[in-house]
Parts: structure tokens; C-alpha cells; sequence
């Protein structure tokens, strides 16, 4: 499983571990976040994850950054002032802080498992793979029913930015659609 001198790779992970168990996290947040951090233990997960410059944690992370802009920018227009007062500013911070924890504890996983499931359908790869990511956004009015337009919305855009730096990658091994 684990291959050569990888000891900061396992100290990182038991110290996160311990630190994520005594903590007073939501034990179905506990859970996923062990799931996902011993995930990073096998290495065909982070050769997927860090491959092609770290693609899938750039569209994470864009995925957030372009959710939350759209975000304030329609908050700024249905307010019809752009003066940038406190409260708008604090809220959209902490609108961006969510967003890269749902993009990263959720969207990240989805999207490899999409990945995973979408390649063995050569020919509706592309359809599937939205199909996944829309689906598990759309799954989340089940576990947390106020965070589902969001959620749905989030998935949307992770999967757009998915697919357009997918095609642009160099090493892209799957025809575009």
C-alpha cells in the first residue's frame, strides 16, 4: 500500500486522525474526513488527485472561488448598491470558507468516483460523469436539505471546470465530447 520512504506521509496522516477524533466534530463529518484522509494513503488516489499539476484540486478550489463570486456579484445586483458593507463582505468569506469544505470533503471524492465509473463508458463518459456529479450534489438534500441549491449549483460548476480543464490537459488520455 504504501511504497518507499512515505513516513511523513503516515505521521501527517495519524497526527490528523488523533486530532479529528478527539475533536467535537459531527461524527458523520468525523467519518467522511477519516474515509478521505486515509484514502491518501493509497497511491492510486493521489496519483489521480496530483496528476496533471493538481487539476482536480485546482477545480476544487475554482469551483468555490467561482460559486462564491457569482455569489456576491448576484447579491450586489438584487441589493442594487454596491457599497461593500461589512455584513455582505463577512457573509461571503464565510459563504467561500464552506464552499472550499464542501468542494473538498465532497467534491473531490465525487468527482473520482465519477472519474473511476465514467471511463469503463467510453461512449457517454461525458454524460455519465455529469450525471454522477449533479446526482451527488442533488444526494445532499439528504443529508443537509439547506445546503442543496448550493450543493446542486457547486456540482454543476466543479463539473464544468472538470471537464474544460480535462480537455485542455495535456495529458488527457479521453477524447473530448
Amino acid at each position: 500500500m504504501i511504497k518507499g520512504n512515505s513516513y511523513i506521509l503516515v505521521f501527517s496522516v495519524l497526527v490528523f486522525l488523533i486530532i479529528l477524533l478527539v475533536s467535537t466534530t459531527p461524527i458523520i463529518i468525523k467519518t467522511l474526513l477519516v474515509i478521505i484522509t486515509i484514502g491518501f494513503l493509497f497511491p492510486i488516489i493521489r496519483k489521480i488527485l496530483f496528476k496533471d499539476k493538481f487539476r482536480k484540486i485546482k477545480v476544487a478550489f475554482y469551483s468555490s472561488l467561482s460559486f462564491t463570486i457569482g455569489f456576491f456579484l448576484i447579491s450586489m445586483i438584487e441589493e442594487q448598491s454596491f457599497n461593500l458593507n461589512g455584513e455582505l463582505f463577512g457573509f461571503t468569506i464565510i459563504l467561500l470558507f464552506y464552499s472550499l469544505i464542501g468542494n473538498f470533503v465532497y467534491g473531490l471524492p465525487v468527482s473520482l468516483i465519477a472519474e473511476f465509473i465514467s471511463m469503463k463508458f467510453f461512449n457517454i463518459r461525458f454524460w455519465l460523469s455529469g450525471l454522477i456529479h449533479i446526482g451527488f450534489g442533488l444526494g445532499t438534500y439528504f443529508i443537509e436539505p439547506g445546503f442543496s441549491i448550493p450543493a446542486i449549483v457547486c456540482s454543476i460548476i466543479f463539473f464544468a471546470l472538470d471537464e474544460i480543464t480535462k480537455k485542455n490537459s495535456p495529458s488527457s488520455s479521453t477524447p473530448s465530447v
